[in-house]
């Protein structure tokens, strides 16, 4: 063997000197857990509904401290109402006649004038 500094752990196992040590260490421990592993045979197995329902109180919380972490991670920064660009403002950026509904505020649509604004025309 050569000396590296390193400890050599063959002597920490019980099984070193004795060849036959797991086997019975395993045959007692069978022995001694029979009884409860055969209970736990012997009682009906559990639906997955019930495995879940189970898991509720563990489930529920961390689903919702969860969805609250990525919330805030989605939600900006900085937030100043009127700050954002209003759809109709999207809209009629870049144009230079006036939108429709500029049209339709009289009480009386007038049909020439609408048909005009649709298609286009002064």
């Amino acid at each position: 063997m050569v000396d590296n500094g390193s400890i050599p752990l063959e002597l920490l196992d019980p099984g070193n000197s004795d060849p036959g040590h797991w086997a019975r260490f395993q045959a007692r421990v069978m022995a001694l857990a029979g009884p409860e592993l055969a209970r736990r045979r012997a009682t009906r197995p559990l639906t997955v509904g019930e495995v879940l329902a189970s898991w509720w109180r563990l489930l529920v919380p961390a689903s919702v401290v969860a969805a609250a972490a990525m919330a805030s991670l989605l939600m900006p920064a900085e937030t100043t109402p009127g700050a954002g660009i209003a759809i109709e403002e999207a809209l009629v950026a870049g144009v230079d006649d006036e939108p429709l509904p500029a049209v339709l505020v009289a009480d009386q649509v007038d049909e020439v004038a609408f048909l005009v604004a649709i298609e286009g025309g002064g």
